[in-house]
């Protein structure tokens, strides 16, 4: 579907009818006539179950130290740089190991969906990023066809990639018992038992072996990674080989691709899915590289980098912006003059290529007597500022306030087979459709708007209905509409560790983004601080923990599972665009923003280990290599800071 290997094989249960693949997947469904009443329910529900096994592994780690290698699956998206074979031996050997766990989708909304029955068919209105493959689901589970299902969504509560496939399992819950009781039905998963239920961010463990010359370069270099792909193989990663990449020569790099069948929730797509590890990976490397050979970590970049790359000139001219040489030293006389406090401070470059797949519908219709405007578009609306962008878009081209105009929720009558909402491409995608859709409009209204010169848009609009001018037009955007760019980001991230606890202050986090001519700036400056926030959760707050006896996830709430909150946002955040950028080939010139920043997050990482490292030199530890993953949390940090009872003396 849509470019080879998009989605796996491997179906998909509604309900368990078997054998239980992990812990908390569901075996049936309550319907009662109140929520109250059916969890009361299900609490009186007694399931028999036979143990076959007395070993689970609910993480691709626990897959890894048992070596249970029938669960391991080669990709088809291992990559062979046209050098490495005849690459030379550097003077330098590195060899490590990095490690990143999953991620739940914390949205203010958990899954849910509204069936209703109606004479010829049903009305769903899902809470789902992709409205066509929820019409599939239903309709092949139900076995009625795909057009008595009418599918809505006015807006979705977030999403981040885990209403893509994984809503389709709760609509297919709820249409099923719609089907069967002939009853509306409403679903709405506690957050419990969405988190325990539902797939959520591909963890990675990557072992790399890298040879360097004395001044950085590398010669040749290895990366052998395996995604945690939770119960089936069924969503793609490929994208992470080519942002494994980054802004470097990988023609002597080898990377083999890997992927793990755990005890737990099939995973699926998470904001920036696959972007986010391989990025991490390869400026985790870079950071080793740097550490083994006692230089700075930038000029390890540089050292790797392409001269003809755009981030070759912007890397310097960044460098000098946020003053790091200077922030630099005078964070080593703070380390050197404080114990139990230690600052690091780290830049890490993006290249984000953002590609173009799918096709989707954008309807407009102009009202003759008040010109005003309604839209209705396959995108789906969840936060990123979509509908407001549309607006925009629709108010600019028409030449009319934006008050005149009216998004209406998605539909698949006037959006059928619209790809899913994500990728940071369908802001662009249905912009670029009510755009053509506009543009078709004006032409028809030409000869009226000729005719009477400089009369209102309400007059022009009312004579053109008047002499039966077609005042409602779709266009449907196609990925052959719109070129493939880069994004080029920029971050430097500066933080402050409490040796004695192991908090993390984030004390000033400077974002160079490169967003061609935005669209909307106050939406693209909201995404990328959200982007990056959302980063600092997965590095620092946010831990998955699974009993290693049953599987069973023990971070199920909000008392376990800890998603950033206000302090956790940088105390000093400047988030700036890069000027004199435009996209000639982009809508109205402009770039996408909704998961690029959330790349640029790997600097926090960075910056902590230097924290570290100052604090386990104070501690008398050898200045060794120190792995750091995510999530570094604060029992974590601690722990890896060297304390021991012995050093909390007074002297």
């Amino acid at each position: 579907m849509y470019f080879k290997g998009f989605m796996g094989p491997h179906d998909e249960e509604i309900f368990c009818s078997e054998k239980i693949i992990y812990h908390g997947q569901p075996v049936g469904l309550i319907v009662a006539e109140t929520f109250s009443l059916a969890n009361r329910a299900t609490k009186l529900v007694k399931v028999q179950y036979a143990t076959t096994a007395s070993v689970r592994y609910p993480t691709v780690k626990d897959v890894l130290r048992a070596k249970a290698t029938e669960r391991l699956h080669d990709m088809p998206y291992s990559t062979l740089g046209e050098e490495f074979e005849a690459a030379p031996e550097g003077a330098i050997k590195v060899k490590g190991t990095f490690e990143i766990g999953g991620q739940y989708h914390y949205t203010m909304e958990t899954q849910t969906c509204v069936c209703i029955p109606i004479e010829d068919g049903m009305d769903v209105y899902s809470a789902t990023q992709w409205i066509d493959f929820t019409q599939i689901a239903i309709s092949k589970m139900l076995q009625v066809p795909e057009n008595s299902l009418n599918l809505y969504v006015r807006r979705l509560g977030g999403g981040y990639g885990s209403k893509g496939t994984r809503a389709t399992l709760i609509a297919c819950a709820a249409a099923l018992a719609a089907h069967k009781t002939r009853r509306p039905v409403r679903l709405v998963m506690t957050l419990e038992a969405n988190m325990e239920a539902i797939g959520k961010r591909y963890g990675v463990v990557s072992n790399y072996k890298v040879d360097v010359q004395k001044d950085g370069k590398i010669t040749k270099l290895h990366n052998e990674y395996v995604h945690d792909f939770g119960s089936c193989l069924n969503e793609s990663m490929g994208h992470c080989a080519e942002f494994f990449r980054n802004c470097y020569d990988n023609k002597a790099w080898k990377t083999v691709a890997k992927g793990a069948v755990t005890d737990s929730a099939s995973n699926t797509w998470c904001r920036a899915p696959g972007t986010t590890e391989g990025i991490a990976m390869v400026e985790t490397i870079m950071e080793h590289v740097a550490h083994a050979t006692g230089l700075d970590p930038l000029d390890v970049r540089m050292a790797n980098m392409p001269k003809d790359l755009k981030m070759y000139e912007l890397m310097p001219e960044f460098r000098a912006d946020v003053k790091y040489d200077l922030r630099k030293k005078q964070i080593d006389q703070f380390n050197r003059e404080n114990r139990w406090r230690k600052r690091g401070i780290a830049i890490t470059p993006m290249r984000y290529p953002l590609g173009y797949f799918g096709s989707i519908h954008a309807l407009v219709s102009i009202y003759h007597t008040d010109g005003t405007v309604a839209i209705t578009h396959g995108g789906i609306e969840m936060g990123q500022g979509m509908n407001t962008k549309v607006a925009q878009v629709a108010a600019y081209v028409l030449g009319i306030p934006m008050e005149k105009i009216s998004i209406k929720p998605s539909a698949n009558m006037t959006s059928p087979n619209a790809i899913c909402t994500g990728g940071s491409m369908t802001s662009e995608t249905v912009c670029f459709a009510v755009k053509k859709a506009c543009e078709i409009l004006l032409e028809r209204m030409k000869p009226i708007r000729e005719e009477l010169k400089d009369a209102p848009w309400e007059t022009v609009v009312e004579t053109s209905h008047f002499k039966n001018v077609d005042l409602c037009a779709t266009y449907m955007y196609k990925a052959e509409d719109l070129q493939a760019y880069i994004i080029w980001g920029l971050t430097c991230s500066e933080v402050e560790i409490d040796v004695l606890t192991g908090n993390v202050q984030l004390r000033r986090v400077d974002i160079l983004e490169d967003t061609g001519e935005s669209l909307s700036p106050g939406i693209d400056i909201g995404q990328v601080e959200g982007a990056f926030i959302m980063g600092v959760g997965y590095y620092l707050t946010e831990a998955l923990v699974y009993d290693p006896q049953t599987g069973a996830l023990l971070t199920n709430r909000t008392w376990t599972y800890k998603p950033p909150g206000a302090k956790d946002i940088p105390v000093d955040f400047r988030v700036r665009f890069l000027q004199k950028s435009s996209n000639a080939t982009g809508v109205l010139r402009s770039k996408a923003t909704g998961e690029p920043a959330m790349n640029m997050t790997v600097s926090v990482l960075c910056a902590l280990r230097n924290a570290v490292l100052a604090a386990r030199t104070d501690a008398g530890l050898p200045n060794d290599w120190v792995q750091l993953g995510a999530p570094s949390t604060p029992d974590q940090v601690y722990l890896m800071a060297g304390n021991s009872a012995e050093q909390y003396l007074l002297n």
